[in-house]
């Protein structure tokens, strides 16, 4: 249910870059230099990890105006209609937030880390899954072996993922990108 565009460019980018606020001032600079050396970035992934990282989120996202920012760690119902009534483009969560998958809400990225989950996802037409936490929950290695069984699956491994190893998530078929928090280091 990602939109097209969103998930091509997130095809194309291979790294959704994971941001986690820390300070506006510091944040704007931080994004700025990662942006001015990776131009075909277009979409990130802002978290609601702190106190203000929704107010730090909506002024990066009237600064950034060429970039779609998505919240991250969207917890409940609650949060997303927050984030969705402020216009960010898509929303993810470490799980599955039952309300969201009910009311079959578009560029909603739940997250999983079992089959079960996977296949509940894919029962209810959510194909592009947050696979997380990857590292604890079996990595490149788990997406290997349910490639052949959830085919209509692609997955965005998220935890673990640095600069050093995420080509082995990239060259997956059923990864269309990866999360990555540490994405400027």
């Amino acid at each position: 249910m990602l939109d097209s565009a969103i998930k091509e460019e997130l095809r194309n980018q291979q790294i959704l870059p994971v941001f986690n606020t820390t300070d506006l001032t510091f944040d704007i600079k931080r994004l700025e230099i990662f942006l001015s050396k990776n131009s075909q970035i277009k979409n990130i992934e802002i978290t609601l990890r702190k106190y203000n990282s929704l107010e730090i989120a909506i002024e990066l996202k009237k600064r950034f105006t060429n970039i779609n920012f998505g919240l991250g760690s969207i917890l409940s119902r609650k949060d997303y209609e927050i984030g969705s009534n402020e216009g960010f483009c898509f929303f993810v969560s470490p799980g599955i937030i039952l309300d969201l998958v009910n009311l079959k809400v578009k560029n909603y990225i739940p997250g999983g880390e079992s089959i079960s989950e996977f296949m509940f996802l894919l029962n209810n037409d959510y194909k592009i899954i947050k696979f997380f936490p990857s590292n604890l929950a079996g990595g490149k290695n788990k997406l290997i072996s349910v490639e052949s069984i959830l085919k209509e699956a692609m997955f965005i491994p998220t935890g673990g993922i640095n600069l050093k190893n995420y080509m082995d998530f990239i060259s997956l078929r059923n990864v269309l990108c990866v999360g990555m928090s540490k994405f400027d280091e």
